[in-house]
């Protein structure tokens, strides 16, 4: 990635938006950038070349996550709403 690589791009997506469910696929895959991956945030980090079936395993892992996420972000609004005195 010309600039900037996966790890600076997730970095900056992480602090911008932190629900999003981000999977690293690198050509350069390292343990120590799989691990500094996942501490920063990211769902996956795969190494190139990642088969249909891997990828879409992880990203139907990460869209469930993804709706547990939403579904607790919901529930917490609501008890919000009802323990709110204006109410």
């Amino acid at each position: 990635m010309p600039g900037m690589d996966g790890l600076q791009a997730l970095k900056i997506m992480k602090e911008k938006k932190p629900e999003l469910q981000i999977i690293l696929l690198t050509g350069h895959a390292t343990v120590q950038k799989g691990v500094e991956a996942i501490k920063l945030g990211a769902t996956e980090f795969l190494e190139k070349p990642a088969s249909i079936e891997v990828l879409t395993e992880k990203i139907k892992k990460a869209q469930a996550q993804k709706m547990i996420l939403v579904e607790k972000q919901a529930e917490e609004k609501i008890k919000r709403i009802m323990t709110d005195k204006a109410w």
